[in-house]
């Protein structure tokens, strides 16, 4: 069946849902005993309102084929058929909803197969780039609509094969040929939980030395690690005029300049006891989750670099999104190098465009790498988006805070 086809049938299904006898006025207002058990998302995004009017300010977006609660109904601007209160402060237009007589049953989004770290796969164009081509048949032709220059990135969102040749379908609804991309393997890092102000720290060099012994106290023998390495210290130590840490439990010292250690701070005003937030420090390279006054998980990131340096300030997550797309084709700046990525994961903007993320295009996390942003491994970023307010409803791709449940505090240094 059509989408034009679907979205008739819905009209019907609401034209017949609010002609009942004794429905009154009741319907468009307030409760409604004729209300659907569940209305089910027939669109991949609709959009969700604060109020039943498409010009009142976005609540979210839902995802398709998951069957949402209704709570009652209204009519309003900009929706042919009724709007339909799925959420508190969360209204969708029935034209992309379908009347259920099923309870709702709206998953936990996203859900990932064993092993996937990101919501899609993602594939990068190999030397000399990848033609896109909006239909299969196309691709037998040579008919290509666009061309990704080498390093850009494409979501892998359906895999098949035309005429012997495997093809990628892409967020766009369009092709590339398998041959001329090659799948990405995501950072498989992740931060360390905390009960507190654990003193820790990562490697973040190619290679690191743990000394068995301070200098002047023994032999000079020790041992190698390399970078993203969580270690634990037990004490501080001045020799000269270099500061060591020793690790616990005999570990051996490693210079305080070879790793990315976390330095704890107390809340901003803004944040309450309870609190999530999160420090971002840049001189560290470091994240801390925060409960209040108390730290409860710390990484590494890769904030901005030279000419784009992450902004300092406290701001708050203004919109969450399980996928974004993050691109500048054309940069105004000759010497910038263009991008183009599909579905970055577990995207949390708090000022403007600059967001917390995560990245499956580097591994380079305890290095500044990015155009602005906070690049969080994979595994990282998912516990952030977790973990930052609003929560995403069940069902839905993104939210949007309101006043009864702000976006939670960055704190960027």
């Amino acid at each position: 069946m059509t989408r034009s086809a679907i979205r008739r049938v819905c009209c019907v299904l609401w034209a017949v849902l609010v002609a009942l006898p004794g429905a009154g006025g009741a319907q468009r207002i307030g409760e409604s005993p004729y209300l659907p058990a569940s209305v089910a998302v027939h669109s991949e995004r609709v959009a969700v309102y604060r109020e039943p009017d498409s010009r009142s300010s976005r609540r979210g977006t839902a995802a398709e084929g998951n069957r949402l609660p209704a709570y009652r109904f209204a009519e309003g601007r900009g929706c042919s058929s009724w709007w339909v209160e799925v959420y508190a402060e969360g209204w969708i237009c029935g034209d992309y909803l379908v009347p259920s007589a099923v309870a709702p049953d709206a998953a936990a989004l996203p859900v990932l197969p064993e092993g996937q770290l990101t919501p899609y796969p993602c594939a990068f164009a190999h030397d000399g780039g990848a033609a896109v081509f909006d239909r299969l048949s196309d691709a037998a032709l040579n008919w290509s609509s666009r061309w990704l220059e080498e390093g850009w990135a494409i979501a892998v969102r359906r895999r098949t094969t035309y005429e012997g040749e495997r093809y990628y379908g892409t967020a766009g609804g369009d092709y590339v040929r398998a041959s001329e991309v090659f799948v990405a393997r995501p950072s498989t890092f992740r931060g360390e939980e905390l009960s507190g102000a654990e003193d820790l720290g990562w490697t973040f060099r190619s290679s690191t030395r743990i000394h068995d012994h301070l200098p002047g106290e023994g032999s000079a023998s020790t041992r190698s690690l390399g970078p993203q390495l969580a270690l634990r210290f037990a004490a501080e130590h001045e020799v000269g005029r270099t500061l060591w840490l020793e690790l616990v439990d005999g570990g051996g010292f490693v210079r305080a300049s070879d790793v990315r250690r976390p330095d704890y701070l107390a809340p901003p005003e803004e944040v309450g006891p309870y609190d999530v937030w999160f420090d971002v420090d840049r001189s560290s390279q470091t994240l801390v989750a925060y409960r209040g006054d108390r730290p409860i998980y710390a990484t590494l990131v890769s904030s901005g670099r030279a000419g784009h340096s992450t902004p300092p300030g406290i701001f708050r997550i203004w919109v969450k999104l399980i996928t974004d797309r993050m691109a500048n084709e054309e940069p105004s700046n000759p010497e910038e190098k263009p991008y183009y990525l599909e579905d970055v994961p577990w995207v949390m903007y708090f000022d403007d465009d600059i967001a917390l993320h995560g990245a499956y295009w580097h591994k380079a996390f305890g290095h500044v790498r990015s155009h602005g942003c906070v690049n969080l491994a994979p595994i990282d970023a998912r516990w952030v988006f977790d973990h930052a307010q609003p929560a995403l409803p069940r069902g839905w791709w993104s939210v949007l805070p309101t006043a009864d449940e702000p976006g939670s505090v960055v704190h960027v240094r």
